[in-house]
Formats: structure tokens, C-alpha cells, sequence
């Protein structure tokens, strides 16, 4: 393996466990348990926070600097996917989370 698809790799590892957080966000608030999809939320942020840093850092600046000789691959490809499609979902299910929360109140 190369040292790029290790770098995939911890990304990709990164940014499942915050899709994971997202998804049982999304299941606490359908069970009312708004505190809890909160703060499944912000743990996902963290993660796909550290996944977008490490894309950044380490595949996007340093291939910019030059210092990549090594050929982009399918790996790394699905790596900055998979970490825009769970920034994505993040987004996307805290917004359902307050629909929950404002159909809950009424």
C-alpha cells in the first residue's frame, strides 16, 4: 500500500465513523431524544472535521507543493467523496432533526 492510501485510508475511516454518528443521530431524534441526536451531531463534526483536515493536509496541499509523485487512485477518489457526502449528510440531518423536534412540539 502507499503511503497516498494510507492517507485514504484514515480518511475514509474518519469520515465512516462520522457518518455513523449522523445515522444514530438521525435515529435518536425520530425517538424524540433531541439531547442525544445533539450530541451525536457534534461528534460527527469533530470526526469530519479531522477527515476534511486530513484531505486538506495531506493530499491537497502537499499534491500543490509537488510533493506527490504518485498517481491519484480510485481510493483516494472515493476518500474526499465519502468525506464531502458525510459533510453533507451532517447538514442535511440537522436540519431534519429540527423538523423532528418542531413536529414533536406540536
Amino acid at each position: 500500500m502507499t503511503h497516498l492510501e494510507e492517507i485514504a485510508f484514515e480518511i475514509i475511516s474518519q469520515a465512516g465513523d462520522g457518518k455513523a454518528k449522523v445515522t444514530e443521530a438521525l435515529r435518536q431524534a425520530r425517538k424524540g431524544n433531541f439531547g442525544e441526536a445533539e450530541d451525536l451531531l457534534k461528534e460527527a463534526e469533530k470526526l469530519l472535521l479531522r477527515a476534511h483536515q486530513i484531505q486538506t493536509d495531506e493530499l491537497i496541499t502537499r499534491q500543490a507543493k509537488g510533493e506527490f509523485n504518485e498517481p491519484v487512485t480510485v481510493v483516494i477518489a472515493h476518500a474526499q467523496d465519502y468525506v464531502m457526502t458525510a459533510m453533507a449528510m451532517r447538514e442535511m440531518a440537522k436540519e431534519i432533526v429540527n423538523l423532528y423536534a418542531k413536529v414533536r412540539a406540536i
